[in-house]
């Protein structure tokens, strides 16, 4: 379909990168294990302890299967460096240099088949054993035993297979073994080939039987098991997960940072070539490697899947044509390409399009949450029927971690493009689509979520492109003259454009020319190079010395633009705007734009700064008379001594009129859940952001 430009076929030998925390963890809950194994065995009275199992259900690409398989040689390499705080006594110490020495038995669940004894052949214990038992036979250079001679001495029995298991690795009784289980992700499809557990109702769980089977080997003395697997179909809502029998530590697997890439681009070599350094092959000597890092983790979002299947796309690509790439720009270029992205995330994403319309429904949901960096625990529920943790699983997304059970949605910007072109999207998915595609990748991971600000943006943007009557519109054509000679409406929804912050000295990043930081001084800089017609931006610094959102409009008979700002003032502070509080808004964005922009070309440029409160203080609302109003240019706001410059108009909505961009049940939510600086998906209340998108909805 794009001919042989892009190909992913393998050429490098990837090295594996990063995972010091995840392996922190998995350490931290395989010594608990060990612990505990008195209480688990039954030699203890205590009922409080439930099996502890490292698991990591993550779809396509995250590392589950690379984790596992070095997990120990990990332990080696961080022994004495980021995991030595582990050893903090003389137990763990003893714990961890045992486990350093550990046999490891890597088991693929996709070779898991029903098994001779014809009497045993739908058990899936006796399957799990056989499994177990082959896989270290085969490891070890045996031959693969005969299964009814197998169930002939083993009898279902946990000590008699583990000390076979032993015998064939040559390990003595006190040595660790690590069993790593991987594609746990295929009991979904094995419904019919075993005879699994039935609840009241003539439900299965095919995962509960199989942890089941887990705790039983656990009882065993210094065994232990990590499990792994794309998950769909496994809900963390589950007995299994949330019984008295077993308790699931959930692994990270977080995408790589832009430095952990740097270290793969140095460290991973072509196939058979070592001396052949990949980023040696793919910059030019003025392309340096931690621009192709910030590039690759712009495209990627650092899953590593992704990210090795990009790398190898882009070898093939370079070498094909017998050239390294000049600058990040034509990188970037060469993957926003659709042939590219395409091919790309072809295997990574069929989840989403293949889900059913329930889970369709829900998508609009997980991009905002993607769009507004909103954290969620493992277990919130996204409705009645599963978790968001499940959700973001089936349908082919990743999860970013922030702290322990908290992440964020992370939807890769090469999965954005072929997001686009599925069917039956709708407007606000469109719209929310468009945003993460334009939002810069550093932003994801540093700024805090500005759901108010986003939320109003919407709305602008539903009200700036609306072919019908629209009352916010004719509003602010009542209130201002200059608004009335505007084009509207703009030819079609746009997305909102994230822009770098306007801020006194911010420092400018040379490898990010095209989204460079503006200063205060440099207004007719932003205005003229920065903002586009029909769009909408938001600065990404909270603290920037511009409004919370801009965007400018342009008259169809003189050319005529208006520059306009909107501030968002007393999201949720305890304390009402004052006078005080708008004037600063004013002299920040109406002062500096009406010397440095207005009076270039005082005929054609003029600015407005719209005020959008949620409580505005007593005093101002008595002198608006509870109505919104316009300060025109002249005009005197005398209780502060400040005069509306020339060509400038001040708009405060009063909290009436602000209803009408965000209803009032959703102005309660929001302001209930910003009780903290990053409140959680839980903190907005079950049902905030699907009454967002139901009030977008009802505007189309």
């Amino acid at each position: 379909m794009f001919g042989d430009k892009w190909v992913p076929r393998d050429t490098f030998k990837p090295v594996f990168v990063d995972r010091e925390e995840d392996v922190y963890r998995v350490t931290e809950e395989l010594y608990e294990l060990q612990e505990s194994r008195k209480q688990l065995s039954g030699r203890s009275n205590s009922s409080y302890y439930r099996l502890t199992i490292p698991f990591s259900p993550h779809m396509f690409g995250s590392g589950k299967t690379t984790f596992c398989v070095n997990y120990l040689e990990l332990i080696r390499k961080f022994s004495e460096t980021s995991i030595a705080s582990f050893a903090s006594n003389s137990s763990k110490k003893e714990f961890l240099d045992k486990l350093k020495t550990s046999t490891l038995l890597y088991v693929d669940l996709r070779d898991l088949e029903p098994t001779y004894p014809i009497i045993e052949k739908r058990n899936l214990k006796w399957a799990v054993q056989y499994l177990l038992y082959k896989s270290a036979c085969l490891r070890s250079g045996h031959r693969q035993p005969d299964p009814d001679e197998c169930y002939n001495d083993l009898q279902l029995r946990t000590t008699v297979l583990v000390k076979r298991i032993r015998e064939v690795f040559n390990m003595r009784t006190d040595q660790f073994l690590l069993v790593a289980f991987d594609e746990v992700g295929t009991l979904n499809e094995s419904y019919g080939s075993f005879d699994f557990e039935r609840t009241q109702d003539g439900e299965v769980f095919p995962y509960n039987d199989f942890f089941g089977i887990i705790r039983q080997l656990c009882k065993r003395d210094n065994i232990f098991f990590i499990v792994v697997g794309k998950s769909t179909g496994l809900r963390i809502k589950n007995s299994v997960a949330f019984g008295p029998r077993v308790l699931l530590h959930f692994i990270s697997l977080s995408p790589l940072s832009s430095s952990n890439i740097v270290e793969f681009l140095e460290k991973s070599t072509l196939k058979g070539q070592v001396q052949h350094r990949i980023c040696d092959i793919l910059c030019s000597s003025s392309f340096s490697v931690d621009e192709l890092a910030e590039a690759l983790l712009e495209c990627t979002g650092g899953v590593p899947g992704l990210l090795t299947r990009a790398v190898n796309m882009l070898l093939n690509f370079v070498q094909t044509r017998g050239q390294s790439f000049g600058s990040k720009d034509e990188c970037l270029s060469c993957m926003n390409e659709d042939g590219f992205q395409r091919i790309c995330a072809e295997p990574f994403i069929q989840p989403i399009s293949t889900s059913d319309e329930d889970k369709k429904t829900e998508f609009g949901i997980l991009l905002m949450m993607a769009l507004f960096h909103i954290p969620f625990k493992v277990y919130d529920a996204l409705n009645s029927g599963y978790y968001l943790f499940d959700a973001v699983n089936e349908m082919g997304l990743y999860r970013y971690p922030i702290e322990r059970d908290t992440f964020q949605v992370l939807i890769p910007k090469v999965f954005v493009g072929n997001f686009e072109y599925l069917s039956s999207r709708s407007l606000l998915e469109k719209i929310l689509l468009g945003s993460l595609k334009l939002q810069p990748v550093d932003c994801f991971f540093s700024s805090k979520c500005r759901v108010f600000e986003g939320i109003v943006a919407m709305r602008l943007v539903w009200i700036l492109s609306s072919k019908v009557r629209n009352e916010f519109r004719e509003l602010l054509c009542q209130l201002s003259a200059i608004f009335k000679e505007m084009k509207l409406p703009i030819r079609e929804p746009s997305p909102l454009d994230y822009m770098r912050s306007v801020g006194v000295s911010e420092s400018r990043s040379e490898s990010n020319k095209k989204r460079k930081t503006y200063e205060s001084n440099e207004w007719n800089k932003i205005i003229q190079e920065a903002l586009y017609f029909d769009k909408v931006y938001i600065p990404v610094d909270t603290t920037s010395y511009s409004p919370d959102i801009m965007f400018k409009l342009q008259s169809p008979v003189d050319s005529k633009v208006l520059i306009v700002g909107v501030a968002c003032k007393g999201r949720w502070n305890s304390e009402r705007i004052g006078w005080s509080d708008i004037i600063e808004e004013a002299e920040k964005f109406l002062v500096p734009v009406s010397i440095q922009v207005l009076s270039n070309a005082p005929d054609k440029n003029h600015c407005m700064l719209i005020v959008v409160s949620t409580k505005l203080s007593f005093n101002v609302s008595r002198e608006l008379g509870d109505q919104s109003r316009c300060y025109s240019s002249g005009m005197s706001i005398e209780s502060e001594s400040f005069t509306i410059p020339s060509n400038c108009e001040l708009v405060i909505l009063c909290e009436r009129d602000v209803e009408m961009l965000i209803d009032k049940e959703i102005l309660n939510g929001l302001e209930r859940a910003f009780s903290s600086d990053r409140p959680l998906f839980g903190d907005f209340g079950p049902d905030l952001l699907r009454r967002v998108r139901h009030s977008f909805s009802s505007w189309q």
